[in-house]
C-alpha cells in the first residue's frame, strides 16, 4: 500500500437502487456523445441520470427531459477563473465534479461518468456502485494495460533525469512547493472520467480545499479535479478503493469477434465495463471516423468506438454475412 493512503475493499452487498444517480455534462458540442451515453447506461439500467448543463441547446435539453433525465446547473464557486469560464463554459463540469454532494443531496451515491464515455458491461456500472457504498473514492487509477507509460521520465544526462508526469506537471503549474510534488510525481493519476462517492464521504471537503487552492494561481480549471482528487488522496490520506481499468478502459483496443465486444488487453480478455474514449478526437466527432484494432481472434477491424459506432459496425457486418 502506498505511503499516505488508506485502501478500502469495496461493499460485498449491492447499494439500495433509490438513492443512487449516474451524472455527466456537456455542452451543445458533445451532446451527442451523452445522448449515446444515456442509450448505453438504459441498455443496462433504470438508475436516475443527471446532466450538468454547461451550454446545451433548448431542443436538446428538451429531448433529454424527454427522457426523464434531471438538467442540473453548473456550480461555480467565487475563486473560480469567470474570464476562462466565460471563453470556455464547458470548463464549468470539471469544476462542478467536486460539488456534487451538494448539488445532488437527494441522493446517497453519485457515480460520475465522462460524456466521451459509455457502458458496454452493466456489470461495472454495478461494481463502480458497490464500491462508492464504503464511502471511499471508487476511481479507477490509470496502471494496468498502460503501464508502460506510467511515469514520463527525460533523461537529461547519464544519472540525472526529469520527471513529466500528469500529476507532476499539474502540481508544478499550479505551483505548488516541491515537497508535494515529491510526494505525488510518482503516483499513479486517477482517472477522474469516472469515479463514485457517497455524499457523505469524508473526501468532498478535502477536495474543495484543494480546489480552492490552486484555481486561484492558475485557473487550471480543465485537470484541476484529476489533481484534487490525487492530492487528497496522496496527501491528506482520504480513503480510496481502486477499481480495474475495465471500469474506465482507455485502451489499448482489441475486439472479440466471438462476442462483439471490446476487450481487456489482458487476458483471458475480459469485455471491457466502461469504454472511455479520451483523446480520440476524431473519433468523437464522426462516426465515419474509424481506427483498425487487433482482435482476440488474431485479426484486424477498423471501428469507431463510440456507442453508436460499434452498433453500425455489427450492424453492417450482420448484413454482410
Amino acid at each position: 500500500m502506498m505511503p499516505g493512503m488508506t485502501l478500502h475493499a469495496p461493499c460485498a452487498t449491492p447499494p439500495a437502487i433509490g438513492r443512487r444517480i449516474i451524472v455527466t455534462g456537456c455542452d451543445h458540442t458533445y451532446f451527442h456523445l451523452v445522448d449515446e451515453l444515456v442509450a448505453s447506461i438504459r441498455d443496462h439500467a433504470d438508475t436516475p441520470i443527471g446532466v450538468i448543463d454547461c451550454g446545451m441547446t433548448a431542443e436538446q435539453v428538451a429531448r433529454l427531459q424527454g427522457q426523464g433525465i434531471q438538467i442540473i446547473a453548473p456550480h461555480i464557486p467565487d475563486y473560480a477563473p469567470r474570464r476562462a469560464i466565460r471563453n470556455r463554459p464547458s470548463l464549468a463540469i470539471n469544476i462542478s465534479k467536486l460539488w456534487l454532494d451538494q448539488m445532488l443531496p437527494e441522493f446517497d451515491l453519485i457515480a460520475w461518468l465522462d460524456a466521451d464515455t459509455w457502458v458496454q458491461d452493466g456489470r461495472a456500472l454495478e461494481q463502480v456502485f458497490a464500491a462508492g457504498e464504503g464511502r471511499a473514492l471508487a476511481i479507477v487509477p490509470e496502471i494496468g494495460a498502460k503501464i508502460a507509460n506510467l511515469l514520463g521520465v527525460r533523461w537529461i544526462c547519464p544519472g540525472w533525469m526529469q520527471i513529466r508526469s500528469f500529476l507532476y506537471k499539474n502540481a508544478s503549474r499550479a505551483r505548488l512547493p516541491f515537497h508535494i510534488r515529491k510526494r505525488i510525481g510518482a503516483k499513479p493519476l486517477l482517472n477522474a472520467g469516472v469515479f463514485c462517492l457517497h455524499r457523505n464521504a469524508t473526501i468532498w471537503p478535502v477536495l474543495r480545499r484543494w480546489q480552492a487552492l490552486i484555481l486561484p494561481r492558475r485557473g487550471m480549471a480543465f485537470t484541476q479535479d484529476q489533481l484534487c482528487m490525487a492530492l487528497a488522496v496522496y496527501i491528506d490520506g482520504q480513503p480510496v478503493t481502486f477499481l480495474d481499468n475495465s471500469h474506465n478502459y482507455l485502451g489499448p483496443w482489441l475486439l472479440d469477434e466471438t462476442t462483439g465486444q471490446l476487450a481487456n488487453l489482458f487476458f483471458p480478455h475480459p469485455p471491457v465495463g466502461i469504454v472511455h474514449m479520451a483523446s480520440q478526437k476524431a473519433m468523437r466527432s464522426a462516426l465515419e471516423n474509424t481506427m483498425t484494432i487487433p482482435t482476440v481472434q488474431g485479426g484486424q477491424v477498423a471501428v469507431n468506438l463510440r456507442y453508436a459506432g460499434m452498433r453500425q459496425f455489427w450492424r453492417n457486418r450482420s448484413e454482410t454475412v
